[in-house]
C-alpha cells in the first residue's frame, strides 16, 4: 500500500492462469484472419501451427474454424502438462518483481492504479502473438518463455494498462478506439516503453533490453534515429507529463511528414 498526494493505492497482483482449449482456439481464430493488420499477426500464426500454412484458399470461414479447432485442440492435449507447469513456473518467477515494479511505475507515472484493479490476469497458452486486453487489465503469453523475457513481457504489458490511466487524465478528449492499432496514440504508446523501461528506475530492476517493434527504429528524422530523440525527451528533467507531451507532439510531426510504416514484430 502507498500513497500518492492523499489517495491511497492498492497495488495489483499478475495471477497467471491455464488458458482453457476454448479461449486457445479462439485466439487462433482471431489471429489467423488477422491478415491485414500492421502487427502481421497471421503470418505469425501460420508459422507457430505450420498447419495452417497452406490452406485451401476457397474454404469458407466455417471450414477454415474447424480445421484451426483441429490443428489446437491437438497440440493442446499434447502439451496440457507443459502450460500447466509453465503456468506455476510463470507465477512463482514474476512475484520477486511485482509489488516493487506496480508501486515505482505508477510513482513514476504519478498515477494510481484504479481501485477496483486487484488482480491482473495473464492467461497461458500455445499463442504465436500475446495479446493484451485494456479494458479487462489481462493479458496473454505463451508456453517456453525464460524469466528474461517473462519480466520483459509483463512490464511490457502492464506498463500499457497505467499508461492509458495516465494518457486519460491528460487527454481525456481522446477517443477509445485511439488505444488499439493503427492509431497513432496506440503507436505512440507502443514507442515510449523502449525510453521508459531502459532507463533508471527501471534499468536497475530488470536485466532485459527493451525494444519496441523493429520499424520504430527504422525512422529517421534529418539524419537521426527518431527513436534515439525520443529518449532524449524522455531522459530531460521535466515532469511526466511535459516527457508524454513533448514526446506525442515529436512523433506526431515526424510520422504525419512520412508515409505509413508498417509495423514489424519486435
Amino acid at each position: 500500500m502507498m500513497n500518492i498526494g492523499d489517495d491511497i493505492m492498492f497495488l495489483p497482483k499478475i495471477r497467471f492462469r491455464e488458458m482453457t482449449l476454448e479461449e486457445n482456439i479462439e485466439v487462433i481464430k482471431w489471429a489467423y484472419f488477422e491478415d491485414n493488420g500492421a502487427l502481421s499477426v497471421h503470418d505469425f500464426t501460420v508459422n507457430y501451427f505450420p498447419e495452417l500454412a497452406n490452406l485451401d484458399s476457397t474454404l469458407s470461414r466455417d471450414k477454415v474454424y474447424k480445421v484451426i479447432e483441429e490443428v489446437v485442440t491437438s497440440d493442446y492435449n499434447k502439451y496440457k502438462d507443459k502450460i500447466t507447469n509453465e503456468t506455476e513456473k510463470y507465477n512463482s518467477l514474476w512475484k520477486k518483481y511485482n509489488d516493487k515494479y506496480f508501486e515505482t511505475l505508477s510513482l513514476y507515472l504519478g498515477v494510481n492504479w484504479p481501485s477496483n484493479v486487484n488482480e491482473i490476469v495473464a492467461t497461458v497458452g500455445l499463442i504465436p502473438v500475446f495479446p493484451r486486453y485494456l479494458d479487462k487489465f489481462s493479458f496473454s503469453i505463451s508456453t517456453g518463455v525464460d524469466e528474461l523475457q517473462l519480466s520483459e513481457v509483463c512490464a511490457h504489458e502492464t506498463l500499457h494498462f497505467l499508461w492509458f490511466e495516465k494518457w486519460k487524465k491528460i487527454h481525456p478528449e481522446t477517443k477509445r478506439r485511439e488505444f488499439d492499432s493503427p492509431y497513432l496514440v496506440w503507436q505512440y504508446s507502443e514507442m515510449v516503453t523502449d525510453p521508459i523501461l531502459n532507463n533508471k528506475p527501471f534499468s536497475d530492476m530488470f536485466d532485459f533490453n527493451e525494444r519496441g517493434y523493429d520499424s520504430f527504429y527504422e525512422i529517421n528524422d534529418n539524419g537521426c534515429k527518431a527513436m534515439d530523440n525520443l529518449r532524449k525527451i524522455y531522459s530531460k528533467d521535466i515532469s511526466i507529463e511535459e516527457k508524454i507531451n513533448q514526446g506525442f507532439e515529436y512523433i506526431n510531426r515526424i510520422l504525419n511528414n512520412k508515409k505509413s510504416v508498417r509495423i514489424t514484430k519486435k
